[in-house]
């Protein structure tokens, strides 16, 4: 990890480059092959294990790596292996937290009636954190458990107000975790919102069945989260001086998938252009598009921000409902 100071805008910050880097003791690639990996439907090596796969894994990754404007390299030796790197630069977040929870209405500092407990069970120190450092600036107390168990324990020691638990955990995962509390005299009115980065929505039924009274998606959008607690603990934000535009650069913004009568749209056509690259997973077209609109028209400069904004954080699902919206 490098660091450079840059100025963005009028600030200075500090840029960070960030290398991944994936590395294999596998049969590794001849050369020839290396130039083909990462075309679409492409796959080299064993015809046997060729079947268990798409061809697509890697033409995918290359996208996205691209799409943070990047590109996804490759080292192999025949016989010994492979590794897969590509470099990032980020900029330093400052004031995330805070950034997060600018709004339309204004920036959130707290909410109406009496303080609310916040159980996070996660055996991640850094998803807790990420929830913790959002709501303990607003007001609310947070307790952390590493574990299904020490979730129990401190929900039947502390009888918090709502629990945002991770589902695959250690000693306890989340499904058991939720099933006690439904079944305990005591705790089964608790809010509970289960979290996870699973994909499948068959993981989504089973939290709920289990239990839990919402589902959030990892990696954890403060829009969403807020949202939740509000809806499932009644609460009433208490907000700050005018809405201030998140900063692109960074973490943790929050990407505005409401539609809005301020905002100019495109024609028809363009919009239908849209819902079909969406669900086409075109990111890049939907990115060039957007860059378009707003170049031919400084009019729609705000509906191509509120595209780029979501496409660039991989927010499809919002993304094609707002469109769906625009499309009445």
């Amino acid at each position: 990890m490098a660091t450079t100071p840059k100025v963005i805008g009028k600030e200075s910050v500090n840029v960070y480059t960030l290398r991944f880097s994936v590395k294999d003791t596998g049969v590794g690639m001849a050369p020839e092959q290396l130039s083909k990996i990462f075309l679409p439907f492409e796959q080299v090596g064993d015809t046997k294990k060729q079947a268990e796969g798409t061809g697509l894994g890697l033409a995918i990754s290359q996208r996205i790596v691209t799409l943070m404007h990047s590109q996804l390299q490759v080292q192999s030796e025949l016989g010994q292996g492979s590794t897969f790197w590509f470099e990032v630069e980020v900029p330093e977040a400052k004031e995330w937290a805070i950034a997060s929870r600018n709004l339309r209405q204004g920036t959130i500092v707290g909410y109406e009636g009496k303080p609310r407990t916040i159980l996070v069970v996660d055996d991640r120190w850094e998803n807790r954190s990420v929830i913790t450092s959002l709501l303990e600036p607003l007001g609310f107390k947070a307790i952390e458990a590493e574990d299904g168990q020490e979730g129990w324990d401190a929900a039947l020691t502390h009888s918090p107000d709502a629990i945002i638990t991770d589902l695959m955990m250690p000693v306890m995962d989340g499904y058991q975790l939720l099933q006690q509390l439904r079944a305990s005299e005591s705790l089964k009115d608790i809010v509970a919102i289960a979290s996870s980065a699973s994909v499948f929505e068959s993981n989504q039924h089973e939290a709920i069945e289990a239990g839990a009274d919402m589902f959030l998606p990892k990696p954890v959008q403060a829009d969403e989260l807020l949202q939740q607690l509000k809806q499932l603990l009644k609460l009433e934000w208490i907000h700050e001086g005018l809405p201030a535009m998140p900063s692109a650069s960074i973490t943790g913004q929050i990407c505005n998938s409401e539609p809005s009568e301020d905002i100019v749209l495109p024609g028809r056509e363009v919009l239908e252009q849209l819902h079909t690259l969406i669900q086409d997973g075109d990111t890049q077209s939907i990115l060039e598009v957007a860059e378009q609109l707003a170049v031919e028209d400084a009019n729609l400069v705000p509906f191509a921000e509120q595209i780029t904004r979501l496409t660039s954080n991989f927010q499809i699902k919002p993304l094609q409902k707002l469109i769906e919206q625009y499309l009445g």
